[in-house]
């Protein structure tokens, strides 16, 4: 039933992308004023690096907020009362996995500079949330999976989350714009 669910969830994003349109433009830590950054809330390791990250960016002046996808019910303590975090939990979730609700329809009408995506695994939960976000310059891990990425990271399987976070200030620190 699982995978069902996930091949309609998946024609119904292809369908969305049709006509989806946004407006693209490389940004640098120099240049972007605001930033999304999305993460999996359920390694354990991520959170922390996100804060740290989120930390680095506010320094540069750029506003940051996160968003996260736990595959669980209820947000985890650690993420309760976080300023600038929403979780969205499966609660948020439609049955063909395309998230919905308040925290979604926010995350689709921000207009970022930057879209910074923390997540190795492309569940299909995020994959709506990364390809519908109206962020001018999308980074991401490496991936083969059709994606929306103007940037890539490419990963070994043991770099940890520390890792790419130095990557992505390191190469959105060298773009310039034009």
């Amino acid at each position: 039933m699982a995978g069902l669910r996930e091949r309609i969830g998946s024609g119904v994003l292809k369908q969305k992308l049709k006509t989806f349109t946004r407006e693209t433009r490389v940004c640098n830590l120099k240049s972007a004023e605001t930033a999304l950054i999305l993460f999996d809330a359920m390694d354990a390791e991520s959170f922390p690096v996100v804060k740290s990250f989120m930390r680095t960016l506010e320094k540069d002046g750029i506003s940051c907020q996160a968003y996260s996808y736990v595959n669980q019910k209820e947000i985890p303590q650690e993420l309760l009362l976080q300023d600038h975090f929403q979780v969205l939990t499966r609660s948020d979730i439609n049955w063909y996995h395309k998230p919905q609700g308040e925290i979604a329809e926010q995350f689709y009408r921000l207009q970022a500079d930057l879209l910074v995506d923390f997540n190795r695994h492309r569940p299909l939960v995020l994959q709506y949330l990364t390809r519908l976000s109206r962020a001018r310059f999308k980074v991401g891990c490496y991936t083969e999976m059709k994606n929306d990425f103007d940037l890539m990271i490419s990963l070994k399987e043991e770099d940890n989350a520390a890792f790419l976070s130095e990557q992505f200030l390191h190469y959105l620190g060298m773009l310039n714009p034009a």
